[in-house]
C-alpha cells in the first residue's frame, strides 16, 4: 500500500494531497470550489436572481403606451387634415379654371379661353371653330355657384349671355398633366 492509501481520515488527520503532492484548493461557501483567479475569468455560476420592484417597469410601459397612442391619433388627424386641405385646393383650382375661362369669354379673349380646354375638346375643335361657336351671343356676366368633387370634378356656374336670361352651366373638369382643364360644357 502507498503512503496516501494508509493515511487516516477524519478530524485531526492531514488532508489528502492533490496531484504533484500539493494540497487541494480550499472550498468556497456552500462547499463549491472558488472561481479561478485572474482578470477576465467568469465565475462558474450566475448571480442568484433578486426580487425586483416592477413599479418602475409599469410606469415606463404606461408612458410608452400613452406616447404611442398620441402618435397614432396625431397621424390619423394629420391624414384627415391633409385630405381635407387637398380637396379644398382642388376645388379652388377647378373654380379658378372656370372663372378664367368665363372671364376670357366675357372679354372676348378667345385664345385664352381655348387654352382652358382639355385635349379631347381641342383635338376635335379648332381654335377658329371654337371662336365661331362661343362668340355669339357674347357672355356679359357669370358667377361660380358650386364645385362638386367626388369621382369627377364639376363646377356649376350661372352664365348670362347678351339678350338671354341667365343659364346654369355644368363644366366637367379633368386633370391634364399638372393642371386642371375644362372637358365639357362648351
Amino acid at each position: 500500500m502507498s503512503q496516501v492509501d494508509d493515511a487516516p481520515f477524519g478530524p485531526g488527520a492531514a488532508p489528502p494531497l492533490g496531484p504533484g503532492g500539493a494540497p487541494p484548493p480550499p472550498l468556497g461557501p456552500g462547499g463549491a470550489p472558488p472561481p479561478p483567479a485572474g482578470p477576465g475569468v467568469a465565475p462558474p455560476f450566475a448571480a442568484p436572481p433578486t426580487d425586483r420592484d416592477y413599479k418602475g417597469l409599469w410606469i415606463g410601459l404606461g408612458v410608452g403606451g400613452l406616447l404611442l397612442v398620441l402618435c397614432c391619433v396625431g397621424g390619423v388627424f394629420s391624414i384627415g387634415l391633409l385630405a381635407s386641405s387637398s380637396e379644398d385646393l382642388v376645388s379652388q383650382q377647378a373654380s379658378s379654371v372656370v372663372r378664367t375661362y368665363l372671364d376670357a369669354l366675357r372679354t372676348e379673349n378667345y385664345p385664352r379661353a381655348y387654352d382652358q380646354l382639355c385635349s379631347d375638346i381641342t383635338s376635335r375643335l379648332s381654335r377658329q371653330g371654337f371662336e365661331a361657336r362661343v362668340a355669339q351671343p357674347r357672355v356679359v356676366s357669370f358667377s361660380i355657384d358650386s364645385v362638386t368633387a367626388t369621382n369627377t370634378i364639376t363646377v356649376d356656374a350661372t352664365v348670362e349671355r347678351e339678350g338671354q336670361p341667365p343659364v346654369q352651366q355644368h363644366y366637367p373638369i379633368v386633370q391634364s398633366g399638372t393642371v386642371l382643364k375644362i372637358c365639357g360644357g362648351v
